[in-house]
This record gives structure tokens, sequence and C-alpha cells, in this order.
């Protein structure tokens, strides 16, 4: 994952001047969280999600391309008992082309490639063991926007692929260990490769900008993540974000 994040970073500073215009973007997030894990007897985990998101997008003619890296910290509760997780979004990449642009609408389609890891801890049910779900991923990508009077709005649709999944299938309930190695190389063990009969994420995002000029925009987003072999795992976040655009 670090290996994964310094190549990332390299590249940004090598197209940064290659491309004739960058935009920046700063997201923050609210958002509903859910967590069902079928090691906890299949009881949800419902609770609030905090997350910032950096963005930067670089144009070439009619093509982007993004790079969007999330972090994010939630907390969900259950009879009386919580978990928290952590999310960590390092290699968030993008690619976008148009398809069709007439009389304000605009049709764009591209490709994602993404790595999503995510650490979970329920301190009264399990003891503080640590569990992940990480996947490593390729999705399609499908983006409509209508413009008019110097508003927006864009629908941004996103649905995996294929690709590499994990996540625990067992543990010593009286072994902890929260080692630097727990978050990243464990999250890389035992990786499925496959694609919708292994996993689904699903990713819905309904954007409004009131005022194009003032680069300030609100956002709904639907995140639905899904582990369906072995010990299966299920993430839901409902989320509201206002973002920044530079």
């Amino acid at each position: 994952m670090v290996k994964k994040l310094i190549i990332c970073l390299g590249l940004i500073i090598i197209l940064n001047p290659l491309f004739g215009q960058v935009k920046q973007s700063h997201t923050m997030v609210l958002g509903l969280l859910q967590l069902k894990d079928q090691a906890n007897l299949g009881m949800v985990f419902s609770g609030v999600q905090l997350e910032y998101r950096y963005g930067l997008t670089w144009l070439l003619q009619e093509h982007e391309i993004t790079y969007q890296p999330k972090l994010g910290f939630g907390v969900g509760f259950n009879r009386g008992m919580f978990g928290v997780q952590l999310k960590f979004v390092p290699v968030n990449v993008s690619w976008i082309m148009p398809l069709y642009d007439q009389n304000g609408h605009t049709i764009r389609v591209g490709a994602n490639f993404a790595t999503d890891y995510s650490w979970q801890i329920y301190q009264p049910l399990q003891s503080g063991h640590l569990f992940w779900a990480s996947e490593i991923g390729v999705s399609p990508i499908i983006k409509y926007n209508y413009q008019w009077d110097n508003k927006r709005i864009g629908l941004r649709i996103q649905n995996s692929l294929f690709g590499f999944t994990s996540h625990t299938q067992e543990f010593d309930p009286y072994w902890i260990s929260w080692e630097l190695k727990e978050f990243i190389i464990t999250p890389h063990e035992n990786l499925n490769f496959g694609s919708f009969n292994n996993y689904d994420h699903t990713n819905i995002a309904l954007e409004f900008t009131p005022n194009i000029d003032k680069r300030h925009s609100f956002v709904y987003e639907f995140d639905y993540f899904g582990l369906f072999y072995g010990v299966q795992f299920r993430r839901l976040n409902h989320n509201l974000m206002w973002r920044i655009t530079k």
C-alpha cells in the first residue's frame, strides 16, 4: 500500500507540469454509516462517519484525469455496543472522456482504479480485535451534467467490474495485535480475484452547483461495498458532502 502511494505521488509530480490546466478540490463528508459483518452474527452497527477528500484534476484537451485520496473515521452502535471504522483510500484515479455535449447536456464515460482499505474494531463484542476489508479494483464510470443559468446538476454512477478483495476470515479471540503490519500487510493477504460473483462496490453521487463562478457544490452520495464469499461483509454509506473547487 505504501509503495502504491509513493508511486502515485510521484506520478502527480511528473504529470503536473505536463497538463495545461489543473484543478484542486477539498471535500468535507458527513455520512450515515452501517456495518454488517458475518463475524458479528449479522448484527448491523449504525452510526456516523466523517471523511475528508482531496482532489486533483488534470485537463488534457477534452479528457480529465482525477486523483482523489480519502480518509474517514466512523462509529456505529448496536444494542449498547459500538464499532469503530477507519477508512483509507490512498489510490483513487479516474479518467473520463466526452461522449455527448449539446444544449447544456453532457455525458461522459470512463474508468476508475482504486485501492480501498477499511479496518473495524468492535471493542465490547470482540475485545478490540482488528478486522479489515480491502479492495483493489477497476470500475467503469458514467457521468451526466446539465448546466443552465450558471448552475449545474450532475449525476455520477460507478460500479465495480473486477478486482482483488480481502476480508477477515478467522481470528483468535485471545490474540490482539495492532502492529503496523496489521494495517499494511494483512489487508493484502488472501486476496480473492473476481467480479460480481465475489463482490460489489456501487457508488452513485448527485451533485448540485448553485453558482459555478463561486465553485461551491453540494453532493449526496450512496456508497455500497459488499463481499459475498466466506465470512461476508457489508458496508453502506449515505453521505452529504460540501465541495470547494479551486
